[in-house]
């Protein structure tokens, strides 16, 4: 009987101290869970903290090249939703796109952000990878501020990384949070787009036909054979097919006939298989029936320079004495001649810079005796060499740039011997090899006379119209010359314009006008920012507003009536198909002091749920089912004694 109540109390004794160990780990472990254990892969077991997933989806208009199962941005924002789904509904994310607006700098649930991949569609904004991830720092930086509770991020970007854009320059370093860097790559690296066009004349009379070129890029190793492009301006239509070489370009161009009087819109539309939104290119001009032309007389002026004009009734000209000259004198004039000019003032200098900042030509014939300081700042303003000396001479001129497209059409390439060119008693001398400006003609010992500025914008005599000076005003070359200047002359010849730009695009009005301005076609009704600068009036389509609002098109700038025609495209970097590889990526963002790297290339085999994103690892989990199993044991040792017994 001892015996047995000696077992009974071993036995008892066990039961307890059993019962007492499930309990100290089911206490110890429930106390770690709420704690919230987690090992980082580097520095091992810390205080708990949550961890943030951040995911950058790139929306540009390069993601809607075809990948292997549709639209890169399709496959995206795909992957994006399968991550989502294999964490538990209590994780919580960033979700971004190249918009990085205030609104996305905010954490959100699961379902918020299945909802926000959802609702992502394509964007013409462009961010190159310095911005994107500088913006992720910073929205770290301010959720850390509002929030004091210990965070690490995992930071996703989903892109096809386009060579581009893939910028490091000012990029932050960041030594704590790991970067994933998941590419999208399209099935077919290639892409056909027009990124430019022009016309051979840039007035456009209502009577003369004109020839409208334009480029065309292929950005393929293949060659193109045969592609079918259409043109169209107002009711005329014509298609073409162009061949061309792989990873070059190609010029071409087509004869535009007479168009009627007022504004042409034109578009040259192209079939390409793997991008669609740069398949179309937008123009617009305007056709005149005149050309208005001021001449400003100085002491010396010649009456000759607006006899030329009054031979050709497409020329309007005013003339006015240079005392008199104010900004409404230039009011919807194409060109400026200042005639026979010995010095200016600083304010009519500064008038006439404005005048070919938007758009106007200027035509300098000076005297022969001239204030040198005043007109050579108006020269180096203007993009024309300074006047070094002024001296006497007796010579010929001796040759003509014949392929400068001043004398585009008049002469044939080889005329150049058979041409009664001018005599020169007087000349001003320059300092021809420091300067970007073009010599138009020249001495036979090699002295230009005749310049004109590398935008093609700025012409100017260094000699005078005086009968004691030279003999041009009697030789055939001068008439040739001021009537191809007129016609290259025009505030109206940028015949596009890209949306997002920062030049300012200036535009006329009448004061009788009242209202907004706006940019209008059948589709979009847009007011944009407007600008007032002196007697000049502006528009501005660069920043966000206007990416956001504005699409590719033919618009008309409206207030009352229609003020003139803009065609608006978006630029063609995004129809780049060179990207950056992931080991490239890799390489320079080591270089950059982040070290925490992981890549990822997207195919028709990759399984996102067996992707292992390089986060912290939590514990509380596992602790709370240890604290279950340890209630588990106490209840079944309990009662397995008490049933024994």
């Amino acid at each position: 009987m001892q015996r047995f109540q000696k077992e009974k109390k071993a036995v008892k004794k066990l039961q307890n101290l059993l019962i007492l160990i499930c309990r100290i780990v089911a206490i110890t472990f429930l106390v770690f869970a709420f704690s919230q254990p987690y090992k980082n892969p580097t520095n091992g077991l810390q205080k708990a903290q949550e961890t943030i997933i951040s995911i950058f989806i790139d929306n540009s208009f390069s993601m809607s090249a075809k990948g292997t199962e549709g639209e890169l941005l399709s496959e995206s924002k795909e992957a994006a939703k399968q991550l989502i789904n294999s964490y538990p509904n209590n994780q919580r994310y960033i979700i971004s796109t190249n918009a990085l607006s205030a609104v996305q700098q905010r954490i959100i649930d699961a379902k918020s952000a299945y909802e926000e991949i959802d609702l992502i569609k394509y964007s013409p904004i462009q961010r190159n990878f310095n911005s994107i991830f500088n913006w992720t720092q910073e929205t770290k930086q301010k959720i850390d501020k509002r929030d004091q509770k210990s965070k690490s991020y995992e930071l996703l970007f989903l892109s096809d990384f386009q060579s581009e854009f893939f910028k490091l320059d000012a990029i932050q370093a960041d030594s704590i949070s790991n970067i994933n860097l998941w590419q999208f790559k399209p099935q077919k690296v290639e892409n056909c787009y027009i990124d430019s066009l022009w016309f051979k004349n840039k007035t456009h009379r209502a009577s003369e036909e004109n020839e409208l070129f334009f480029r065309l890029n292929n950005d393929s190793p293949e060659d193109i054979v045969n592609l079918e492009l259409t043109i169209t301006v107002n009711d005329f239509s014509k298609d073409i097919f162009m061949s061309v070489n792989g990873n070059s370009n190609s010029v071409n161009s087509v004869n535009i006939p007479v168009q009627p009087e007022g504004n042409s819109e034109g578009k040259i539309e192209l079939r390409d298989q793997m991008m669609y939104w740069d398949d179309e290119f937008f123009f617009s001009y305007q056709t005149t029936a005149n050309r208005e032309i001021l001449i400003i007389n100085g002491k010396d002026a010649n009456e000759r320079v607006a006899k030329v004009y009054g031979t050709e009734p497409y020329f309007d000209v005013k003339e006015t004495p240079i005392s008199k000259v104010n900004q409404s004198s230039f009011y919807n004039k194409r060109l400026i001649i200042l005639n026979g000019i010995s010095t200016i003032s600083t304010g009519l200098s500064a008038d006439i810079l404005k005048f070919k900042q938007n758009g106007g030509n200027i035509l300098i014939l000076p005297s022969d005796d001239i204030d040198t300081r005043a007109l050579n700042q108006l020269f180096a303003d203007l993009g024309l060499p300074e006047v070094k000396a002024s001296q006497k001479t007796a010579l010929k001129a001796n040759s003509i740039e014949l392929r400068d497209p001043t004398f585009d059409g008049v002469f044939e390439k080889n005329e150049q011997t058979d041409l009664n060119l001018p005599n020169f008693r007087f000349i001003h001398k320059t300092n021809s090899k420091n300067t970007s400006a073009i010599a138009l003609i020249k001495l036979r010992d090699e002295s230009p006379v005749f310049y004109r500025s590398l935008d093609q914008q700025s012409f100017a005599l260094y000699s005078s119209l005086k009968e004691s000076c030279s003999d041009l005003v009697q030789n055939t070359l001068f008439p040739v010359l001021c009537i191809r200047i007129a016609e290259m002359a025009g505030s109206d010849n940028i015949p596009y314009h890209f949306i997002g730009q920062d030049k300012l695009i200036s535009f006329e009005t009448d004061v009788a006008n009242n209202g907004p301005v706006k940019l209008q076609n059948n589709r979009t009704d847009f007011i944009p920012k407007t600008i007032q600068k002196d007697a000049y009036n502006y528009i501005d389509i660069s920043g966000i507003e206007a990416m956001e609002y504005l699409s590719q098109g033919n618009f008309a700038l409206k207030q009352m009536d229609t003020l003139k025609m803009l065609a608006l495209n978006f630029n063609r970097k995004e129809s780049s198909v060179k990207l950056t590889t992931t080991e490239e990526m890799m390489k320079k963002l080591a270089l950059k002091g982040i070290n925490s790297l992981n890549s990822q290339l997207f195919d028709e085999k990759t399984d996102v749920a067996k992707i292992k994103l390089n986060h912290i690892k939590e514990y509380w989990r596992i602790c709370i089912f240890i604290t279950i199993m340890a209630i588990f044991c106490e209840i079944l040792i309990a009662k397995f004694w008490k049933n024994k017994s």
